[in-house]
C-alpha cells in the first residue's frame, strides 16, 4: 500500500507565492520540478487563464534566476523557472523523505499539493519537518492505494490523461473551447477513442467518489 494525500502547505516564503498573488486571476499549476546544474530548484509549470502577459511580467519582479517560456496553447502557457536560491528547506525533505510527488498548484499564501508517501509515520514526519520550517501543514484527504495501474480513482493511465488533456484545454468549460477531435489530435488517437476514454474515465470517477460517499454515509 501507499499513501497520497492531498495537503495545503502554507507560507508566503514557498517559491512563487509572490508570483500567484500578483496574478490572482491565473492558475499556476506544477507539472514537474527538477534541479539546475547549480543546484537551484527548477520548476516546470502551467499559467491557464486571465492574463498570461502579467505572468511575464510577474516573474521579472520575482526571485528567480530564469524562465523562459516552454510551449503555450489558447489560454494557457507552459513556464520553465530556475529560483535564484538554493532549495527551501521543506523542499529538500520531499525528497530526503522519498515522497513521489503528483501535482501541486501555487497560491498567493503557499502551496496546495498531492504527492505519495510510503507510510504515516513519514506523513507525521514530513508534518513535523513543515512545523520546524515554519509552515503550516493543513491536511485535506489521505487515500490508501493498492500498487497498481490505477490511481486512488480507479482511472487507468491513459484515462487519468485524456482527463486532465481535457480539464486544461478546456472541454468542460462553460462555453467550451475545444474539442473532441482537438484532443484526440493532441493525445494521437481518434474523436470517437477520446469520447469513450471520457465517458469511463467519468464513471469511474463517480464510482469511486460521489457512490462510494453514499454507501458509506
Amino acid at each position: 500500500m501507499t499513501l497520497v494525500v492531498e495537503c495545503r502547505l502554507v507560507s508566503e516564503r514557498l517559491p512563487l507565492t509572490d508570483v500567484a498573488a500578483a496574478v490572482p486571476d491565473v492558475t499556476l499549476r506544477v507539472e514537474n520540478t527538477l534541479m539546475s546544474a547549480r543546484s537551484r530548484p527548477v520548476l516546470i509549470f502551467w499559467a491557464d487563464g486571465g492574463r498570461l502577459d502579467s505572468v511575464d511580467a510577474a516573474l521579472r519582479d520575482a526571485s528567480v534566476a530564469t524562465h523562459s517560456v516552454l510551449g503555450s496553447t489558447v489560454g494557457r502557457r507552459l513556464y520553465r523557472v530556475e529560483l535564484s536560491e538554493r532549495p527551501p528547506a521543506i523542499y529538500t525533505e520531499f525528497i530526503r523523505l522519498d515522497t513521489a510527488p503528483i501535482s501541486a498548484t501555487i497560491t498567493p499564501s503557499g502551496w496546495d499539493v498531492r504527492t505519495r508517501f510510503s507510510d504515516r509515520a513519514t506523513l507525521a514526519e514530513f508534518n513535523k519537518d513543515c512545523e520546524e520550517n515554519g509552515i503550516t501543514f493543513r491536511l485535506d484527504r489521505v487515500v490508501d492505494v493498492a500498487p497498481s495501474d490505477s490511481n486512488e480513482y480507479g482511472l487507468t493511465a491513459k484515462q487519468r490523461e485524456t482527463l486532465l488533456a481535457a480539464h486544461e484545454a478546456g472541454y468542460f468549460s462553460v462555453p467550451r473551447t475545444t474539442s473532441l477531435a482537438e484532443l484526440g489530435a493532441e493525445l494521437g488517437v481518434t474523436a470517437p477513442s477520446v469520447s469513450e476514454r471520457l465517458r469511463r474515465a467519468q464513471d469511474r470517477l463517480v464510482r469511486h467518489t460521489v457512490a462510494s460517499d453514499k454507501k458509506t454515509s
